[in-house]
């Protein structure tokens, strides 16, 4: 797929079905428990401040990560039929979860309503990173007829 074995993608993080790794599912990650501990202490919000968008590609050009290449490569050789899915789930996590630190950081934690929209923001930003989980390791088409299945099953 990308030149690199099957070991080395393994070594790597990276799913050597789909070409994915993730690593890239941190960036997400850090910002909900950033999220989750700012509803609770306002001042933990703050360092939100500091979470910026970054593409599967440029997060892994910005790291410190040490087998990145093989990231990238991997990513680069990746079939279209995974990552373009798999771009679009990210580019829609990236918007939800940019959304939602705006608004924590402008909402009055004490207020009821509003803490039940960043609840609920909260829950959707969960959903997106199981989402993008499920494209890396090759299970979004098995949720998809899923959901399918059990749609059908109602009619």
């Amino acid at each position: 797929m990308s030149g690199y074995s099957e070991e080395e993608l393994r070594a790597a993080n990276v799913n050597p079905e789909t070409g994915l790794a993730t690593d890239y599912l941190n960036l997400f990650n850090e910002a909900i428990m950033l999220f989750e501990m700012g509803l609770d202490m306002p001042d933990m919000a703050e360092e939100l401040m500091d979470w910026r968008r970054r593409g599967y590609v440029e997060h892994f050009e910005n790291s410190g990560f040490e087998q990145k290449d093989v990231v990238i490569a991997a990513y680069g050789a990746s079939p279209s039929e995974v990552r373009k899915p798999f771009d679009a789930a990210c580019e829609n996590a990236l918007e939800e979860f940019e959304s939602g630190i705006q608004i924590l950081l402008s909402s009055n934690i004490e207020d009821p309503v509003a803490r039940d929209d960043l609840a609920a923001r909260l829950e959707s930003m969960k959903a997106h990173v199981l989402e993008m989980d499920a494209h890396i390791h090759g299970r979004a088409a098995r949720m998809d007829d899923n959901l399918q299945n059990a749609v059908d099953a109602l009619f």
